[in-house]
């Protein structure tokens, strides 16, 4: 799957897809969720500066992002189209009404809009209101193999991973990424042994039900690599 944020025209999207397509990729995937670049206090604090705040991108062609552009692939190639960035069953429908095949559901991994809902709570509502004309893909906070449980049991038809292969790629490159593979395997299939079934297609909603967090957010949830001396009265 070829993921693009439009950094150009249309020339430069057809071109791109034109490759990927060329290229064997099975389906083109366009990202929505990023108009704007947020505020990343995480980076502010650590005096972090990315390249591409430094110069120009072509950014402003991610923010004018309409849904011709989503016509444009449709109508010159015959490839399955991903909408990445979905947030709710609103956008979610107008989606499917232009001919989208997958609905991403993700929230840019919560970095992007403080207070956004989880892809998690989303994505119940985005099932809903699909209802089967088009599959679904969620990421978000997907740390175990419960978590991939709990997301195929919400109705998604594939389940995204973003940081833990960055981590094992980190601590042992390949060897890492694949051992990476084998924990998330383990826990899937020893979830679902231990729900007393046999494979996904005996889940249905009865085995989720809502918790309470384990541990509330603060004001600090969202600096975690930072030694912050608490205030004192």
């Amino acid at each position: 799957m070829y993921q693009l944020y439009v950094r150009g025209d249309d020339a430069f999207v057809e071109d791109c897809v034109g490759r990927a397509v060329k290229h064997g990729y099975s389906a083109f995937r366009l990202t929505v969720d990023t108009a704007h670049y947020s505020r990343r206090e995480r980076d502010i604090a650590k005096r972090y500066v990315r390249e591409s705040r430094l110069r120009a991108t072509g950014g402003e062609f991610q923010k004018g992002l309409e849904w011709r552009t989503v016509k444009l692939i449709k109508d010159k190639f015959k490839i399955p189209l991903v909408l990445k960035g979905i947030a709710t069953a609103e956008d979610a429908s107008l989606a499917v009404e232009h001919g989208v095949d997958w609905i991403y559901v993700s929230n840019h991994g919560g970095r992007q809009l403080d207070h956004g809902r989880g892809s998690m709570q989303v994505l119940p509502e985005v099932i809903d209101a699909v209802k089967g004309r088009a599959k679904i893909m969620v990421d978000g906070s997907i740390y175990r193999g419960t978590d991939v449980v709990k997301a195929i049991i919400l109705g998604a038809d594939l389940v995204g991973i973003g940081r833990l292969q960055c981590w094992a790629l980190a601590a042992k490159q390949e060897t890492g990424v694949l051992r990476m593979l084998e924990l998330l395997e383990d826990e899937v299939i020893r979830c679902l042994g231990l729900l007393g079934v046999r494979n996904f297609a005996e889940l249905d909603q009865s085995y989720v039900h809502p918790a309470s967090p384990t541990d509330l957010p603060t004001v600090f949830s969202a600096f975690p690599l930072l030694d912050i001396e608490p205030y004192r009265y």
